[in-house]
């Protein structure tokens, strides 16, 4: 049932009191000004036949009044209902009667006027007609109005509602109508923050499968290759040399696995333990993890650290900071320089290492290629806590091969 029938419906139902509580007040305010105006006129009439009686000092014929009582006195006039036969309709029909008393030659004359009252029937039916006739109104007129209106208030609705039908979880995401109503301002504002968390949802997890597949078949691919030549080689050396490489695609493989898992609980939203984190001493920490790294290759390092405090998940800023610089380590050259520079505003490292022609940012994607090969996830791990906290990444490389990534946190 559509919304504007099931308004209809309860309109109706609500509508039942009103009419039984509307039809007895009618009735009981139409009797009620029956007899206001019946007595009114009879005490019109009263007057006049003591004006009469005053001025000519006789009393009024018998046509002009219903009665009179000789000897008969009443200290003031009286109302009274009584009901008479009615010849021609042969029923009994009330009758609204006044008696008053006047004095004539000493003796006392009780008049009594009579004038036709509506009788209760008359006005139960009058009352049913004046109720079918302004229910009948009321109803068209709302029918017509609700329509008319309903069709303006309602189609801002009807259009949301359309282009969710219309929507598909690959496509883009509907634009819906701005309108002046609150509630259906808030519902598309509901409704298009909704859309969008699901079409992330989807393009996350679309692109977690895309990516496992991708890495996991290349070294799997190597192990599978490696394990063939194993069977088929009677060569024991050449067995540890093609079990080292299928020990290398298997921890590589590992590394990727939690990688893929790391990535995914960042868009799951599963890290929402935020504290205040000193950025400068996790910086100082991640350069002690690869001090062994960095001796080895001849690394000089250039460190400009200010104090820092961001307001995050403290593994989440941990993981951020060891995959920068694990990159600038592991994709620098031999002897080459490192320089990373904090401030409560940016976060920049730059590193030496291979030329780079395209566009530096694709870098920071899944999976990325470089001169050296596949650049893996570190990066894209990087990006996406990046996008958690609404921080701007850029990386740029310049034309002496120095990459260049800049982190920057959101002022209040």
């Amino acid at each position: 049932m559509k919304l504007i029938k099931r308004t209809y419906t309860y309109t109706a139902k609500w509508m039942i009191p009103v009419i039984i509580i509307g039809s007895v007040f009618c009735f009981y305010m139409i009797e009620y000004i029956s007899y206001e105006e019946t007595d009114e006129f009879l005490t019109y009439e009263m007057q006049r036949l003591i004006d009469y009686h005053e001025a000519h000092n006789d009393l009024p014929e018998f046509h002009q009044v219903a009665n009179i009582l000789p000897d008969v006195r009443f200290e003031k006039p009286m109302f009274k209902d009584t009901l008479m036969l009615e010849p021609g309709d042969n029923e009994m029909v009330p009758y609204r009667e006044l008696y008053f008393t006047i004095s004539h030659n000493g003796n006392d004359q009780t008049l009594v006027l009579r004038h036709l009252l509506i009788g209760r029937d008359d006005i139960a039916e009058g009352t049913l007609l004046i109720i079918l006739g302004l229910m009948f109104l009321i109803t068209v007129f709302l029918y017509i109005m609700v329509n008319s209106i309903a069709g303006k208030i309602w189609n801002p609705f009807y259009q949301t509602l359309d282009k969710l039908v219309k929507f598909k979880i690959s496509g883009p995401l509907p634009e819906f109508p701005a309108t002046a109503i609150d509630e259906f301002q808030s519902l598309n504002t509901t409704l298009d923050t909704l859309l969008k968390k699901i079409a992330d949802d989807y393009r996350h997890n679309k692109e977690f499968g895309e990516n496992a597949s991708h890495e996991l078949q290349t070294h799997l691919a190597i192990i599978r290759a490696n394990t063939e030549k194993l069977l088929n080689s009677p060569d024991t050396s050449l067995e540890l040399e093609e079990l080292q490489k299928i020990y290398t695609a298997s921890t590589k493989l590992s590394q990727v696995q939690k990688s893929l898992t790391l990535l995914s609980k960042i868009n799951n939203r599963e890290y929402s333990n935020p504290v205040k984190v000193d950025f400068r001493k996790t910086v100082e920490q991640a350069f002690e993890i690869f001090t062994e790294a960095i001796t080895i290759r001849e690394i000089s390092v250039d460190k400009h650290l200010r104090a820092c405090t961001l307001t995050m998940d403290a593994g989440l800023a941990e993981i951020l900071v060891n995959n920068l610089v694990k990159n600038a380590v592991k994709h620098n050259i031999q002897n080459g320089t490192i320089r990373i520079i904090l401030s409560p505003v940016e976060l920049t490292i730059e590193n030496s290492g291979l030329p780079f022609n395209g566009n530096a940012d694709m870098l920071l994607e899944r999976f990325a290629k470089g001169k050296s090969g596949n650049i893996g996830i570190g990066l894209a791990i990087v990006k996406q806590i990046c996008e958690l906290y609404n921080f701007r990444i850029s990386y740029t490389v310049s034309e002496q091969a120095e990459h260049k990534i800049s982190i920057f946190f959101p002022q209040k």
